[in-house]
């Protein structure tokens, strides 16, 4: 999505560093979610890393099936949903 909103590749990794290194911190792989401040931990609920990392953990850590994290796979897929409706169009409108 970046990439169709930048102007060139120097703006998109420029502004890819203010954006995946607040994700990593609030997506619970550095420091547990639990020790944040109540709002980060409301706010890392809008992190598709938070989730990602979430299901990684449950399946090679604990061995859980999908009963258990079926809700990180819901809201993983409504992040890719929604990032899909809003790059495909613009990046057909760059093609033509």
């Amino acid at each position: 999505m970046l990439a169709t909103i930048c102007g060139s590749q120097q703006q998109v990794l420029l502004t890819s560093f203010f954006i995946n290194l607040p994700m990593i911190q609030t997506s619970g792989a550095i420091s547990p979610i639990e020790s944040m401040p109540p709002l980060f931990q409301f706010l890392s609920l809008f992190n598709p890393l938070r989730h990602y990392i979430t299901i990684v953990r449950g399946i090679l850590l604990k061995g859980v099936g999908l009963d258990v994290l079926w809700l990180n796979i819901l809201a993983l897929l409504g992040f890719a949903v929604v990032l899909l409706t809003i790059s495909v169009p613009k990046f057909r409108s760059q093609l033509s």
